[in-house]
């Protein structure tokens, strides 16, 4: 049967996970259109604010999930809220940052932050090393259909015979901790997705038919044949 994850399961392997028969193939290094446009900090803190332009962040919180050097990111968020990208209002001692929507050009930066430096492709990355192992992923829920709120979890659909959840986990931690939000895994072998499918299981077809997001290069292809 499928899994799906509500919470992060313990250091033991639970009863319903699938241990992999094989290590997954490392998949090759690559550079993309956001690394060619911004350095790594400016990725990881433009996608949190304009990926989540609802919400604001504490100078700590947003040093924490970037990962970064402390002194590289305030640099960069000052630049930022110099240049009215950013507002800034302060709580006690701490600042709060958050995307200005007064700024000229926030409804592109929200795009470029949603196609290039937000969950998408902060998934995308996390899962490329699991290669051949993983068959088909998506992205769906609330943050495919661009209504979710500051704290909702990002949902993901994995199809793999060989992966088990404690490694799917493992695998999306890094997305995880630069996205500041929970990330819960849907785990189903390819025969479980093409028997719920084929049965017309609510889920699944209700999955198919709202907004999603192929995370791999062939999840178009595998979701529309089933």
């Amino acid at each position: 049967m499928g899994i799906k994850a509500a919470s992060k399961p313990s250091p033991r392997p639970p009863k319903t996970a699938r241990k992999s028969a094989r290590k997954p193939a490392p998949a090759p290094a690559r550079s993309g259109v956001a690394d060619a446009l911004f350095s790594a900090t400016q990725q990881r803190v433009l996608g949190l604010l304009f990926g989540q332009p609802q919400r604001s962040f504490f100078t700590s919180e947003l040093i924490a999930l970037a990962g970064g050097g402390s002194g590289a990111v305030q640099r960069e968020l000052r630049r930022l809220e110099e240049s009215g990208l950013l507002t800034l209002s302060r709580v006690g001692n701490q600042k709060h940052y958050q995307a200005n929507a007064a700024a000229p050009i926030f409804a592109e930066l929200c795009g470029i932050a949603r196609k290039l430096l937000g969950p998408a492709e902060a998934l995308r990355e996390a899962l490329a090393p699991l290669g051949d192992a993983l068959q088909a992923a998506l992205l769906y829920g609330s943050v495919a259909r661009r209504s979710d709120g500051a704290h909702s979890d990002i949902d993901v659909l994995l199809v793999s015979d060989t992966l088990s959840l404690e490694q799917v986990y493992a695998a999306l931690a890094p997305a995880e901790q630069r996205l500041g939000r929970p990330v819960s895994p849907t785990l189903y072998t390819v025969a479980e997705f093409r028997r719920r499918r084929a049965k017309g299981n609510p889920f699944v077809a209700r999955l198919l038919a709202g907004e999603h997001v192929p995370l791999t290069g062939g999840s178009d292809a595998f979701f529309a044949a089933g």
